[in-house]
């Protein structure tokens, strides 16, 4: 296999004398070299060098009107630094320092004039040979870059799929600990005053009046637990991509104004006025979402809006852009500092720990909406002035 391949090595003759030329190619069929291309022109190096893409080059070193060395000159600028071509020169009588400059050049082996054909022969299989084991060296070299790409790419596929393991496993572990200290507050709080104010019911000394008051509050701190526990359901349906999307055609404006009636009491009760705007047009909006969760993320967010405003107005709205409806929900509550507008959508977050335990409530309703609302195509954000007010845009997309 080996003799085959050298046998088939391009073999290229410069030499300016034309009976050497002779000479060398007639041995060189009669050891069955295939390919041999000859010149006596050292000008046509280049034109041939493109051509015939030689394996091994013969090199007369003394020629006109250009001599090997110039020769060797313009073949070490052409040939690419990772190649490897051997060039056997041959010369009569030359000396030390012309050989080193040979070498300097490019030159791999001598042959002295007048030259033995045995001695030749076996030279230029020995250049043959390494320029072979070096191709076989490169394709090594392409193989082993190759899998190592490929393995690299697989451990970066690893890498990516352990790192996204091990964040999840940190958030997993980031949510079990918010949840802990979540759930000591939110739901011992309410359930101590149901607990607390049932005791109170049975105690014969206490009036009837005052037993009104206690059941209203029993029921006040069970609407309470339940919102709590709904929050922590859904909250933990969205983490683990439980929640299954049901779209349907929905009549935006028959939502909202139904949202309207369920909030617009509790905002006069609060002292509060109650804005809805909805753009006049002749047809009915229609959008195919989902319109139980569309009806979660409006509720959460009025309900947040009602939670934070205590004098002032909110305001519910949408407008039609190119591709999605951008709803508005605005207030003239408390506010949100610049750097805590990020956090708030995040799992357990309110603005800072005094709002926590100030406020009822999970902290997890803007976390959920965000969920919610990637899950049915849309995204949310806010523009807020710390103690002015808030303005909570999200976006459903006309098309799905």
């Amino acid at each position: 296999m080996i003799d085959s391949a050298l046998l088939n090595a391009n073999i290229l003759i410069i030499n300016d004398q034309e009976f050497e030329i002779d000479v060398l190619k007639g041995f060189l069929e009669m050891q069955g070299y295939n390919h041999i291309e000859t010149t006596t022109d050292a000008r046509q190096i280049l034109p041939l060098y493109e051509s015939f893409k030689p394996d091994l080059i013969l090199l007369n070193l003394m020629m006109l009107p250009q001599n090997g060395f110039e020769v060797l000159k313009e073949i070490k600028e052409i040939v690419p630094p990772d190649d490897f071509l051997p060039i056997l020169v041959f010369a009569s009588d030359i000396s030390p320092e012309a050989k080193e400059r040979a070498l300097k050049e490019g030159a791999k082996d001598f042959l002295t004039k007048p030259f033995d054909l045995v001695e030749a022969g076996q030279r230029i299989r020995n250049l043959l040979y390494t320029k072979y084991l070096h191709q076989q060296l490169q394709c090594q070299n392409l193989i082993l870059e190759q899998k190592v790409k490929e393995r690299t790419r697989e451990l970066e596929k690893i890498n990516s799929v352990l790192t996204k393991a091990k964040e999840k496993a940190e958030a997993s572990d980031r949510l079990k600990t918010a949840f802990i200290q979540n759930i000591s507050h939110e739901i011992r709080t309410p359930l101590n005053g149901i607990l607390g104010f049932s005791d109170l019911l049975v105690d014969p000394t206490i009036s009837a009046e005052d037993k009104n008051q206690f059941v209203n509050l029993i029921q006040s701190s069970s609407n309470r637990l339940l919102d709590t526990i709904n929050d922590y359901v859904n909250i933990a349906l969205i983490v683990s991509g439980n929640v299954k999307v049901k779209k349907e055609k929905v009549d935006i404006d028959e939502v909202l104004k139904d949202a309207e009636g369920h909030f617009k009491k509790r905002a006069e009760e609060k002292g509060l006025q109650f804005e809805l705007s909805i753009p006049e047009r002749k047809n009915v909006l229609t959008v195919e979402t989902d319109q139980e969760m569309f009806r979660r993320v409006l509720y959460h967010l009025m309900d947040n809006a009602l939670k934070f405003t205590y004098q002032g107005q909110i305001t519910v709205g949408y407008e039609l852009k190119a591709k999605f409806i951008e709803f508005y929900i605005k207030d003239t509550g408390i506010g949100v500092e610049e750097n805590a507008k990020e956090k708030i959508f995040e799992i357990f977050m309110q603005e800072d720990v005094s709002l926590t335990r100030e406020h009822e409530g999970s902290g997890l309703g803007l976390s959920i909406v965000k969920g919610l609302l990637a899950l049915l195509g849309g995204t949310i954000h806010m523009e807020s002035v710390k103690g002015k007010g808030s303005v909570f845009f999200f976006t459903l997309p006309l098309k799905s």
